[in-house]
């Protein structure tokens, strides 16, 4: 009997169940890339293009008789099949970036596999995902369902489990150089949804997780980064799928809620200008985590300050005006030091430093970074919509939209002027319209191709009647024959249009 030889590679069976799916990721994406590659030279009944179909049944094959299903979504740089991340070397990195590349073009997030899926039916899939002009987004989901496929589909969204964030298994996968990297199969949960519906889903998600965040104990410990991360992992996923920016201000009636919530809100609307001014994907996540973080440091000061804005004592001004340098103090303390903890420093420390009387006074010649700048645009655009106080009520979308490019414009850069614009549009999501007949509407979303046309939901009659959510009509986008009258200012907004608001926001 022959001694065994160490160098042998072990057989599949002894692999541990993440390296096979790390395996069988390779080979799905590999033949997911090959596929590709002959789609666009030949016909798409060519023998050629047919037998590469099959290849593929076969590389998924595996993964579905295991699991019932294949899931493969990209999350930054990476692909991941089933929540294992696939391992790229030199030879596969080309396979890689064309799946990514494609996924990117289509506006989704990845394509899920089912147990029985075929070759004619992945036939029909490249047909749509190789026209030049074809589908994107929810109109790629359409049409996938309007051909009937059933066993493969795409994915428009994958989030973050919130899961982890609570049992703590949102930490395990951090990598040596501090960027949080997914736990396997733990980090994604597929779902196919509205944009919308996704949008307010992930305003929700973060909220609950910046409550675990910015606990006491975790600002006078370890605030882990790795962590915020994860919380704004799924903000960046939105936005590039070109999602709304949801801003939550309702039932906001405790502090700690409101923190959490305008946390989450400067969050969305900084990481949505950086995608419109062309940051990366990784710039994007800095920037969200920095967003989180950039009020961290009123935690030290609040205790100390009983009055509002405007009711402040000499004394209480000064200690607000410390809460920059008090949070960049308080970050460089808890938290391990990356680059990304250095641009959360600096965003902590900047972001009232804009403009002639802001603070805390920088060195001559100390200009505050793009992040911060973004973040100071952002968290005035949210603050106008949250004031607490009677000198100054709070702002509709709209009207703060206004105040930010008009008598607050100097404070700003015109170019995050124009990416506030183009991220929350003429007309916000939450704002509330009439329309040219009378008709009240909410405001769902912008319409990236005409920013005076936005998505709405029509949620009162010409009469002013309330309408039922079964009879509320959404115009996606609003039509040419029909224009926004004016935008409703926030203290036209009486109890009864705001519940029913609410409930079209419920029913979406």
């Amino acid at each position: 009997m022959n001694p065994p030889n160490p160098n042998a590679l072990p057989s599949r069976a002894a692999l541990a169940p993440d390296e096979r799916m790390r395996m069988q990721g390779v080979k799905l994406m590999m033949a997911i890339s090959a596929t590709l590659r002959v789609g666009r030279a030949y016909a798409i009944g060519n023998q050629v293009f047919l037998t590469l179909l099959e290849d593929l049944v076969e590389a998924v094959a595996p993964v579905l008789q295991q699991h019932g299903e294949a899931v493969l979504v990209v999350h930054e740089a990476d692909l991941y099949l089933n929540g294992v991340r696939i391992p790229v070397n030199k030879s596969s990195f080309k396979f890689q970036q064309t799946v990514i590349e494609l996924l990117g073009r289509l506006r989704i997030s990845g394509l899920r596999f089912l147990d029985g899926v075929t070759a004619p039916e992945l036939g029909q899939l490249f047909e749509l995902l190789l026209k030049a002009d074809g589908p994107v987004g929810g109109a790629l989901l359409e049409a996938v369902n309007a051909h009937g496929l059933r066993a493969v589909s795409p994915i428009l969204h994958a989030t973050v489990d919130p899961a982890g964030a609570e049992t703590g298994t949102a930490g395990e996968g951090e990598g040596d150089d501090g960027e949080a990297k997914p736990v396997d199969n733990q980090l994604y949960e597929p779902r196919i949804e509205s944009l919308e519906a996704s949008g307010r889903r992930r305003h929700s998600q973060a909220v609950h997780g910046v409550r675990l965040l910015l606990t006491p104990a975790s600002l006078q410990s370890a605030l882990e980064v790795r962590h915020a991360k994860r919380v704004v992992q799924p903000l960046v996923e939105g936005v590039s799928l070109s999602g709304p920016v949801i801003i939550g201000l309702s039932s906001l009636s405790q502090h700690d809620e409101f923190t959490y919530a305008h946390a989450v809100n400067v969050c969305g609307v900084a990481v949505a200008i950086g995608h419109f001014l062309g940051l990366d994907r990784r710039a994007l996540s800095d920037l969200g985590v920095a967003a989180l973080l950039h009020d961290v440091g009123k935690s030290v000061v609040a205790g100390k300050i009983s009055h509002n804005l405007e009711e402040f004592t000499p004394e209480e001004q000064r200690l607000a005006e410390q809460h920059p340098l008090e949070g960049a103090k308080l970050l460089a303390r808890s938290t391990s030091l990356n680059p990304t903890t250095f641009n959360c420093i600096r965003v902590a420390l900047e972001h009232h430093a804009t403009g002639s009387q802001g603070y805390p006074a920088l060195p001559a010649g100390w200009k505050p970074g793009l992040l911060s700048q973004i973040v100071a645009v952002s968290d005035c655009f949210v603050s106008l919509q949250s004031r607490i106080g009677t000198c100054a009520p709070p702002a509709s979308p709209s009207e703060a939209l206004s105040l930010v490019l008009g008598p607050l414009s100097n404070r700003f850069a015109p170019a995050l002027l124009w990416a506030l614009v183009r991220a929350v549009g003429f007309y916000p999501a939450g704002q509330i319209v009439e329309m040219d007949d009378g008709a009240i509407a909410a405001v769902l979303a912008p319409n990236a191709l005409d920013l005076a046309r936005p998505h709405v939901r029509i949620v009162m009659s010409w009469n002013g009647a309330r309408l039922p959510a079964a009879e509320q009509r959404e115009l996606r986008p609003i039509p040419p024959e029909r224009f926004i009258a004016r935008a409703l200012k926030a203290t036209e907004y009486p109890q009864d249009l705001l519940e029913a608001v609410a409930g079209s926001q419920q029913a979406a």
